[in-house]
């Protein structure tokens, strides 16, 4: 039954399609005749233009070479002189305009030769004028120059008449062209009404099952939404469940290796200086062995103490994130020969120790990523608290990030996307700007609430003095 509902309007369809296409077909022929024709009209306006001004510039050198033969003064061929460039460059022009057109082509050839005969009588009267007077004027006297003169006028109206005609044959065209657009423009509205009242019957048909189909779709995607909703939050609180294990872990781990393994290496270090002396006198190679032993006592002292203070600073704990942020960059710039710049508030309020070490550790992931990849040369490094929120800045002047990297998505990337948690745990915002070797710079925002602010500590109560 669709179908065949539909089969109607389809073919309707396409013969108003058909209809269109040819009336625009028609519409489109008409307006390149019209342009043709205005382009023309144009073009004939220009000729007769340049033939008036040519037909002027003949009088006026004309009317210079009586002067000068009647008077005999020199001031009088201004005009004259004038004239000529002038006539030349018109006569160019005209022939120009011209070319695509043979028949006025060679009308305008023999106007040409008329005018140059009247130009060469006219030169060759001011030769004679300037040797013989009498003898120019009765050149003069002759109906020759009448004649030539009257011969180049004729050529130049008939041209002119000439271009007036064909101006008013194509304005006539021209209006023919536009009534023919005017009905094939209404006739496409006509059929366009039609086609746009089948199409809107057809469409009233489909929109209540598109209504329907469209409200379960709707239904369906804001079940889906919500369980991706469910899902993030939980992934979000299950990443930073992970974290504050991991920190939990690396704190259980930093007390086991200071407190078990440290004193294990003290004791053994003090019980090996104790040996040492007893028998440094009577045996000398095995107290310079005990000494060699000692030395590498010492070199494991210095590790288990660099690796509690990757797991746990113990800076951060007992000094506070801005000590710790301070020597964590200039301990990682010496590393690296890199230039430090380290701006952080001394008045830092104090922090709850999972926003500190948040904190921290995105310091130093970012250092981490600036001497693995972005071969910088300086690092800067800026913590500035606000009113109601506490921002940290690391910059560098590397080579940036990869070309492919989304600076909306940390995808693919595992330190910026641990970062990116620790960030949100706090109820922050990260942006990490990058360009070709322009460096990366990360911004991190984090409301002062009250989960990152430590409590301020109440006020023991006191007895009451007794009398």
């Amino acid at each position: 039954m669709f179908k065949q509902s539909f089969l109607p309007h389809t073919l309707l369809l396409a013969g108003g399609i058909v209809l269109t296409l040819a009336v625009l077909v028609a519409s489109e022929t008409g307006n390149i005749r019209l342009r043709e024709s205005y382009t023309d009209v144009i073009r004939s306006q220009r000729v007769q233009t340049e033939l008036a001004a040519l037909n002027g510039e003949l009088v006026n050198a004309e009317a210079g070479q009586r002067g000068f033969l009647l008077t005999g003064k020199e001031s009088y061929l201004e005009p004259y002189y004038k004239a000529l460039p002038r006539i030349a460059e018109l006569m160019a022009q005209v022939r120009d305009d011209y070319a695509n057109d043979p028949e006025a082509l060679k009308l305008f050839g023999d106007t040409s030769k008329l005018i140059n005969s009247k130009l060469n009588e006219m030169a060759l009267t001011l030769v004679y004028g300037k040797r013989d007077l009498e003898v120019a004027l009765e050149l003069i006297r002759t109906d020759y120059g009448k004649e030539t003169m009257d011969n180049a006028r004729r050529g130049l109206d008939q041209l002119q008449a000439r271009e007036a005609g064909s101006v008013s044959h194509r304005l006539e065209g021209a209006e023919t062209d536009v009534q023919l657009s005017r009905y094939g423009i209404g006739l496409l509205t006509a059929i366009n009404i039609i086609l746009l009242m089948a199409v809107g019957v057809g469409h009233a048909k489909r929109l209540s099952m598109a209504e329907a189909a469209r409200t379960q779709l709707e239904e369906e995607s804001a079940k889906l939404d919500r369980k991706v909703r469910a899902r993030t939050r939980q992934l979000s609180a299950l990443a930073g469940h992970l974290q504050r294990v991991t920190e939990d872990e690396k704190t259980r781990l930093a007390r086991e290796l200071h407190d078990e393994l440290g004193a294990i290496l003290t004791a053994i270090k003090l019980d090996l200086h104790w040996v040492r002396r007893q028998i440094q006198q009577d045996h000398a190679v095995a107290a310079e062995r005990l000494t060699r032993v000692m030395l590498h006592v010492d070199q494991g002292i210095q590790i288990k103490r660099r690796l509690i203070e990757d797991l746990r600073p113990t800076v951060l704990l007992n000094l506070g994130l801005r000590a710790a942020v301070c020597q964590l960059v200039e301990e990682v710039g010496a590393r690296n020969n890199w230039e430090t710049e380290v701006s952080v508030p001394e008045d830092l309020p104090p922090l709850r120790d999972e926003a500190a070490i948040a904190l921290y550790r995105i310091v130093q992931e970012s250092l981490t990523n600036a001497s693995k990849y972005s071969e910088a040369k300086r690092i800067d490094v800026c913590l500035e608290c606000h009113e109601d929120r506490l921002t940290l800045t690391v910059r560098d002047d590397g080579k940036g990030m990869p070309p492919d990297f989304d600076a909306g998505s940390t995808s693919g990337h595992h330190g910026l996307l641990g970062m990116e948690q620790r960030v949100t745990a706090l109820g922050g915002s990260m942006q990490i700007d990058s360009a070709a070797h322009a460096g990366v710079r990360i911004h991190v925002e984090v409301p002062l609430t009250a989960s990152v602010l430590q409590p301020a500590e109440e006020p023991e109560n006191q007895e009451p003095a007794r009398a």
